[in-house]
C-alpha cells in the first residue's frame, strides 16, 4: 500500500521589525500548491511575495496531506 497526495499548501514566515506582536515574524499559508513543485520554485515564488511586501523571507514549510489506504 503506498499513500496518495490529497492536497498540498506551503507556510512562508516573513521576518521584518513592523511585526511587533510576536517576535518580528508573520506566518501566512497559501493553498493548492501544485503536484510536482521543486523547493527552488517555492523559494523563488516566497522570496519574491517577501520583496513584495518590504520583508525577508525566513522560513518555507511545505504541507502535504496524504491518503492512508484501508484495508478491505
Amino acid at each position: 500500500m503506498n499513500f496518495e497526495l490529497s492536497d498540498q499548501s506551503i507556510q512562508y514566515t516573513f521576518l521584518n521589525e513592523k511585526y511587533v506582536d510576536g517576535d518580528g515574524a508573520k506566518s501566512r499559508i497559501f493553498n493548492n500548491v501544485k503536484d510536482g513543485v521543486t523547493a527552488s520554485g517555492l523559494a523563488d515564488v516566497g522570496t519574491a511575495l517577501a520583496a513584495l511586501q518590504g520583508d525577508k523571507l525566513g522560513a518555507a514549510i511545505l504541507i502535504q496531506k496524504q491518503l492512508v489506504p484501508l484495508a478491505d
